[in-house]
């Protein structure tokens, strides 16, 4: 399929310029043919119009001429008026033969030959000399030659309106082939067009989707683009990344089991140990020994927290894009995870404000029960003591939304957008409170975002934290 594409994506553009050009190209030299067709009729027509009138008029005007001479002649007998007549009568002549050569209608020219050859004959008698009695039969004579040629000149004229009704017919034929060859033209341009655009956005639809599998970290499927050579190489670039990409995820992968596994060795070591202390195991401890071996407990206890929020956070990794969605009555899954927390609470005397509407939504139990129990937990690490945590549950539409607030600092407005990276503390801390790992919320935020759903951290004046998380009730099975 490569060999039907030319070598650059560039060339492949140019070329589809130059076939959409094409039609329109043929359409303007048809145009200009046509034109010149026009053009060239009009200055034939002009021309043989402006012969024929021209010779008309120097027809009527010598035999207007000849006429009145041959009177004179008559009445007068003067040679001088005869000579007059014999060079009018070769004006005539020269004009008629140059009139006979002109396209003319019909028997016209055998007529006006005719009439040439009587005027001939006429001149011939008037040189022989004709007595008085004859000279009104050659006044008529020479008028029954005049009509005869008047006639043919009357009759020829109408060269002239048939030539422009011909000129206007061409002209008017050639502007509906033009317009049904405009429309033509642009009728394949468009078609021609369509098919490069079709065949562009195809190669480019191949590129962004590969784009799309990297940034969704799914290297499953092989970086494929056909089409020209540059494009060709952009998929196989692509298609290294992916592989390189993969590589990457293995070793973090790996280098994050090793470590957890390195480092919860010695830690249970630590733990197991301190514990033994804190019990009195060995010999019963002083004050200032149990505050040291309480210190122990606690950090360990934190330590074990961080190293298990890592482990969750790469587990969410793999897991957000193999969710098995069942139907799971989110309402009843709040109402679990606030019972997990209800000693935390207790010994803080923080107590759970809950309104939760009976949602019944399509997604993975165990991470919505995730989502819900890290913005708990969060929630009751920020609030102050005696403060109250509420939980809305209530459906918008085709959305789930669940609402966590509490009474603690809250997000700083500048921090909203980055709360929810992996690692990132918030400036704002309770007093006292324990500082986490920075990966509760990013671990929250992988699992919504895996059931096609928004969290968002809302700043409200008179609230501490406040977050709020939108669910589809739906799963949509054929999204991207």
């Amino acid at each position: 399929m490569n060999l039907l594409y030319p070598k650059s994506f560039l060339r492949l553009i140019l070329i589809g310029f130059g076939l959409v050009s094409l039609p329109l190209i043929f359409a303007l030299a048809n145009a200009t043919f046509n034109v010149q067709k026009l053009v060239e009729q009009s200055e034939r027509a002009v021309h043989q119009a402006t012969l024929i009138a021209r010779t008309s008029r120097e027809i009527l005007e010598t035999l207007t001429n000849m006429e009145r001479a041959l009177r004179q002649h008559l009445v007068v007998k003067d040679k001088v008026l005869l000579d007059d007549y014999k060079r009018m009568h070769g004006e005539f002549v020269q004009a008629a033969r140059d009139y006979a050569e002109l396209p003319l209608e019909g028997g016209s020219r055998d007529i006006l030959f005719s009439a040439m050859l009587r005027e001939q004959r006429l001149l011939s008698v008037l040189d022989a000399g004709i007595a008085s009695s004859e000279a009104d039969k050659s006044v008529q004579e020479f008028s029954r030659i005049a009509v005869q040629v008047r006639s043919v000149l009357a009759t020829n004229s109408k060269l002239i309106d048939g030539e422009v009704e011909s000129l206007r017919d061409t002209a008017q034929n050639a502007k509906s082939t033009l317009i049904w060859q405009l429309l033509l033209a642009l009728i394949i341009t468009v078609l021609i067009a369509w098919w490069f655009r079709r065949q562009i956005s195809q190669q480019l639809h191949l590129v962004d989707r590969a784009i799309r599998a990297i940034g969704r970290a799914d290297y499953s499927d092989g970086a494929t683009v056909a089409g020209p050579q540059d494009m060709a190489y952009l998929g196989r670039r692509l298609d290294w990344l992916r592989h390189r990409l993969a590589e990457l995820e293995e070793q973090k992968n790996r280098f994050l089991r090793h470590v957890s596994h390195d480092l919860k060795t010695p830690l249970t070591s630590i733990r197991e140990g301190a514990q033994l202390l804190s019990e009195g195991v060995p010999g019963v401890l002083n004050d200032q020994q149990k505050a040291i071996v309480d210190i122990l407990v606690q950090n360990s206890r934190r330590l074990q927290k961080m190293i298990e929020e890592l482990l969750n956070y790469q587990q969410v990794g793999f897991a957000v894009n193999n969710i098995d969605p069942q139907p799971v009555a989110l309402d009843v899954v709040c109402v679990q995870v606030l019972r997990t927390h209800r000693l935390v609470a207790a010994a803080r005397n923080i107590r759970f404000e809950r309104k939760l509407e009976p949602v019944m939504v399509e997604g993975d139990a165990e991470k919505l029960r995730v989502i819900i129990d890290n913005l708990i937990t969060n929630a009751l690490k920020f609030s102050p003591r005696e403060g109250v945590v509420r939980i809305e549950l209530s459906k918008n539409g085709e959305d789930a939304v669940l609402e966590v607030i509490d009474e603690g600092p809250g997000v700083n407005k500048d921090e909203r957008d980055r709360i929810f990276e992996p690692f990132f503390r918030g400036t704002r801390t309770q007093r006292g409170a324990v500082k986490g790992s920075g990966l509760g919320l990013a671990i929250a935020k992988e699992c919504v975002l895996a059931h096609r759903g928004r969290i968002e951290s809302v700043h409200e004046e008179g609230h501490g934290g406040y977050f709020r998380v939108s669910l589809p009730r739906k799963w949509e099975r054929n999204k991207d």
